[in-house]
C-alpha cells in the first residue's frame, strides 16, 4: 500500500512540475494558446457537423432509393 501511495504522490508531483515547466517555458502567452485551442476546437466541431450533414444526406438518399425499390416490387 505504501508503494502505491508513493507512486501516486510521485505521479502527481511530476504532473504538477511538468505543467509548471510547460507554462514557464511556453513560447506564447496563455491567452494566445487559449485562442489557438478554441480555434482548433471550433474547427473540429465544424468539421464534425459538416461530416454529419454529409452522412445524413447520404443515408437519406439511400433510404429513399430503398423505399422506391420496395414500392416498385410491391
Amino acid at each position: 500500500m505504501a508503494r502505491l501511495f508513493k507512486f501516486i504522490t510521485g505521479l502527481a508531483l511530476g504532473a504538477v512540475a511538468g505543467a509548471v515547466a510547460g507554462l514557464l517555458l511556453a513560447p506564447t502567452s496563455g491567452s494566445e494558446v487559449q485562442g489557438r485551442i478554441k480555434t482548433r476546437i471550433n474547427e473540429a466541431i465544424e468539421a464534425g457537423r459538416r461530416a454529419a450533414a454529409q452522412r445524413e444526406a447520404e443515408l437519406e438518399a439511400e433510404f429513399e432509393r430503398a423505399r422506391r425499390g420496395a414500392s416498385e416490387t410491391a
